[in-house]
């Protein structure tokens, strides 16, 4: 612990559409530690360039640290506010999923740490050693970190093991956040509602990069329903949702917790995502008396051979059954499906489209988007990109919007995307072949299946048929002109549109009917 308060500003600096919930750990670590702590999250609403976060937050916070944390996308920005910021004098940590993966990049570009992976400890010896005097050479006692020594080399610091008492970290801390950033038309608070009941994820999908989460550790059954208690004595949220990738990977603990909420006659509802083969027909009745209302299931694909390429784990087949079982259970459902691997041909993209079909009225909604990205460090890139030309390509200028979804990234979504794509299907990476090269078509044969798509999604909205129709119409022409021009209809509407509609509708749960 320090002597005196020094003043930290963590700062996520791109635009988010929702609470990062792992930034509000980190500021409550740091205040553990006797920091002063303010955190900033870019949002769409109040969206700020590098040079307005400089100069509107940094400044006038006068920070002693600035702590980062970003992902892959939009990461030429992100150094150059990090180059900013060490020029002006701050010392900068960087973490998160970029830091993590491409530490030395992350302090070629301004980052005086990095800190790699779960952050907790090394918190905990970066608070100790700054409170200190910040000698040089104690940098190298700060666990799970990495730095430039005076010679100019990195350093990289051993990793502690793994944090297995996540009941030990608390709740989400929120007092740091302006709340008022997440608000929606409605009211809600969009980030508020998430609860995090564990850490990691031990499969090993191809398109992921969990190297340093692949390890599963839980928090106890109590310590979630004590939160969610709370979190609505504080803010009045009773419909939540369970943030882990696999919520069902310990289906006893799952067990342990439906009986415990069940017994405590508890009035929440909740929602989660989990593999098709972790779940079965006892613990799906058994969640939904305990309050589940949807569950998200991260399909990828109805085709053996993608399937066995991604390394899911399961058949088509089995994923089919998961989906119908519950659906029998009258159990919402949210399904995920991928495309534009660069295997893939029209017949596999006709599985998926089958699929789709075989279960659509046991599904609320597919997933609008899905299109692979290969992010550095998943066995995806390191198989593909020499070969598709596409190696460190988070330092091209062209890749800078590439998150999940590019509309969702930018401050106007308008003048990168189509209506299409914005409410039917997003196939912005196949159709303009961002990472790999399709036929046309393949091509044609995703924007079939985002009409079939974005028509379900269409319908489990609450419109009246004059509108679902006009909707789909107006996607069906979206296309259609984007075929003829892949430019012109971005650059009507973009001209057109002054304000950013697409903020209020980033939620999975609007195509859930309550």
């Amino acid at each position: 612990m320090m002597d005196k308060k020094n003043r930290l500003l963590l700062l996520f600096p791109n635009p988010i559409a929702t609470i990062p919930g792992g930034l509000t750990y980190v500021g409550k670590r740091f205040k553990r530690n006797g920091f002063d702590v303010k955190i900033h999250i870019n949002t769409f609403r109040n969206f700020r360039s590098v040079d307005q976060l400089l100069q509107e937050i940094v400044r006038p916070f006068a920070p002693d640290v600035v702590g980062l944390s970003y992902a892959t996308f939009n990461v030429l920005e992100v150094y150059r506010l990090q180059r900013m910021l060490s020029e002006t004098g701050y010392f900068v940590i960087a973490g998160g999923n970029h830091p993590t993966i491409c530490p030395e990049e992350a302090l070629r570009n301004g980052a005086d740490l990095v800190v790699r992976g779960e952050g907790e400890l090394a918190i905990d010896d970066f608070s100790a050693w700054f409170g200190a005097g910040r000698d040089p050479a104690g940098r190298a006692g700060l666990r799970g970190t990495s730095y430039i020594d005076p010679e100019g080399h990195v350093v990289h610091n051993a990793k502690p093991p793994r944090l297995t008492d996540l009941d030990d970290l608390g709740e989400m801390d929120f007092s740091a956040i302006d709340l008022d950033e997440f608000q929606v038309a409605d009211g809600s608070i969009k980030g508020l509602n998430v609860i995090s009941c564990g850490r990691g994820c031990p499969f090993q999908c191809s398109f992921c990069s969990h190297r340093d989460w692949m390890k599963h550790a839980k928090r106890s059954t109590d310590s979630i329903l004590e939160e969610m208690v709370r979190r609505n004595e504080a803010h009045g949220i009773t419909d939540f949702w369970m943030s882990d990738e696999t919520f069902t990977v310990d289906r006893d603990h799952i067990h342990e917790f439906c009986d415990k909420f069940i017994a405590a006659k508890l009035p929440f509802r909740w929602m989660m995502g989990t593999r098709a083969t972790s779940v079965d027909e006892k613990l799906l009745k058994k969640m939904m008396q305990a309050g589940l209302t949807q569950v998200t299931y991260g399909i990828e694909s109805a085709n053996d051979e993608t399937l066995k390429k991604t390394r899911k784990g399961y058949t088509a087949r089995q994923a089919l059954e998961t989906v119908v079982m519950t659906g029998k259970l009258r159990l919402p459902m949210y399904v995920n499906l991928m495309t534009g691997f660069p295997w893939e041909t029209p017949d596999h993209v006709e599985d998926d489209v089958r699929f789709i079909k075989a279960v659509e009225k046991y599904v609320n909604c597919f997933q609008l988007y899905g299109a692979v990205i290969p992010y550095p460090d998943t066995p995806i890139y390191e198989d593909y990109h020499e070969k598709e030309g596409f190696t460190d390509f988070w330092l091209q200028e062209k890749f800078q919007n590439a998150g999940m979804v590019i509309y969702q990234n930018v401050a106007n979504p308008y003048k990168v995307s189509t209506y299409f794509q914005r409410n039917l299907y997003d196939d912005t990476y196949v159709a303009e072949d961002y990472f790999f090269r399709f036929t046309p078509e393949y091509k044609r044969a995703v924007a079939r299946m985002g009409l079939l798509i974005g028509r379900k999604a269409i319908e489990a909205q609450s419109l009246s048929r004059i509108r679902r129709h006009g909707k789909y119409a107006l996607g069906w022409a979206s296309h259609a002109l984007y075929r003829l021009n892949p430019r012109l209809e971005q650059r009507i509407v973009g001209s057109l549109v002054k304000v950013n509609r697409v903020h209020d509708s980033r939620l999975t749960g609007k195509f859930i009917k309550k």
